[in-house]
């Protein structure tokens, strides 16, 4: 690109200066042509002037007129007589234009007239030259100061083909350029957004899908093992009602990554939804020697979608099986206008100096993927709520859900 700009640039100057040198070296070819004349035209004035009798009989005398190289032919009456030596090759000749009865004529040779026409192509053909020179020049400085922001562009481009997707433009001093940098810096940000919430999304899938299927695997691994019809079925009931909680799961993930919630709010009583998911978590607390014990007032009105909430209670009933110790309370009662579910046990809790850092990504206190209490919080703050830790040692968290009001409208928190 660079080459063409420069090359571009000079055969437009070029053109331009052939277009205008050509008819203005015409032009003064002609008048240098005609100042040649002119001058003969005087030198041959100045000698008919100077003829009286004394040089009519000494015509060598009118030789100090005449200009080196040129030659005169006088006519005075009857008598003609030559000044000079005739100039030898082309010629150009003029008359004087006296009219006192000499006449004069001048005799030069054509290469003077000759040689003042080539030196006005002569100056065109360098004027043409410096002139494209000058255009080069500039070209490669504007080249330079167009290409340089292109392959600050192409450089950016590259990395954000790399996966770099910090890489900036940033401002660009031509406006033009500046908008597609801007443009490029804003695709960027939104790669970046994409891919984040492509990464998160699988990180929470992973993180979710765990715990189900776990479950599902133990019922299976105990139907192997039962020869008992009516205890098979409960084994079998059981594992549907785990399928059906990670069918939802997925549901209630797929809708979070498409539309940044999970579902349309509607009328739920979260005393049920705890019953109902405690109801769900007891075999698993009761196959690894916990129990959980739940405490839940009826009704606990609340207007949430049920997959955010149930998806948050999951997290906490899992971190409290996998961290925790003894028994595991899951209550779900009314404070302050709020709804609050809450779980707590007897286990150690969480270790000092980290009671905000445990709702970061990434942060496990015992080696887990540290992607469960973000996940629960997010959940939780999607519905318009909040997940706290309410006391580190013995851990307990509580989900706080605004009561609906009378109008419709959601409470305070």
């Amino acid at each position: 690109m660079r080459r063409q700009l420069i090359a571009t640039t000079a055969l437009i100057a070029l053109a331009a200066i052939l277009v205008l040198g050509i008819p203005l070296g015409t032009v003064e070819s002609t008048r240098a042509r005609n100042d040649a004349i002119e001058h003969l035209e005087r030198e041959a004035d100045t000698i008919a002037a100077a003829v009286d009798v004394t040089t009519k009989a000494h015509p060598d005398q009118l030789a100090a007129w005449l200009h080196h190289g040129h030659a005169a032919l006088v006519a005075d009456g009857g008598q003609t007589f030559r000044i000079g030596r005739m100039p030898a090759g082309e010629l150009l000749s003029t008359r004087s234009g006296a009219a006192q009865g000499v006449h004069v004529t001048i005799f030069a040779p054509a290469a003077e007239a000759a040689a003042g026409r080539r030196n006005v192509w002569l100056l065109i053909a360098v004027l043409a030259i410096a002139g494209t020179a000058a255009a080069a020049g500039l070209a490669i400085l504007q080249a330079r100061r167009l290409i340089r922001p292109l392959e600050r562009l192409v450089a950016t481009s590259d990395r954000l083909g790399a996966g770099d997707f910090s890489a900036r433009a940033g401002r660009i001093e031509q406006p033009e350029l500046d908008r597609v940098a801007v443009a490029l810096d804003g695709a960027a940000v939104q790669i970046a957004q994409l891919v984040g919430r492509q990464r998160e999304f699988a990180a929470n899938v992973s993180h979710q899908l765990r715990t189900p299927l776990t479950a599902m695997r133990l019922w299976l691994d105990e139907l192997a093992t039962l020869d008992d019809p009516v205890a098979a079925r409960d084994v079998i009931t059981s594992t549907q009602r785990v399928a059906d909680r990670l069918e939802r799961t997925v549901a209630d993930l797929l809708a979070l990554a498409r539309a940044g919630d999970i579902g349309q709010p509607r009328d739920v009583d979260l005393a049920d939804l705890a019953r109902e998911h405690a109801a769900g978590w007891a075999p698993l607390y009761a196959r690894v020697g916990r129990r959980l014990q739940t405490s839940a007032e009826t009704p606990l009105p609340a207007r949430v979608s049920p997959g955010g909430v149930a998806q948050a209670l999951d997290v906490l009933l899992e971190n409290a099986i996998a961290h925790g110790g003894g028994t595991t309370r899951l209550t779900a009662s009314e404070a302050d206008g709020r709804s609050v579910l809450a779980v707590e046990d007897d286990g150690p809790g969480v270790p000092k100096g980290m009671e905000l850092e445990i709702f970061d990504r990434a942060v496990s206190t015992a080696g887990s993927t540290g992607l469960g209490l973000p996940l629960a919080r997010a959940l939780v703050e999607a519905e318009g709520g909040r997940l706290v830790l309410a006391s580190p040692r013995p851990a307990r968290f509580e989900i706080l859900i605004p009561r609906p009001r009378a109008h419709g409208s959601e409470g305070e928190l």
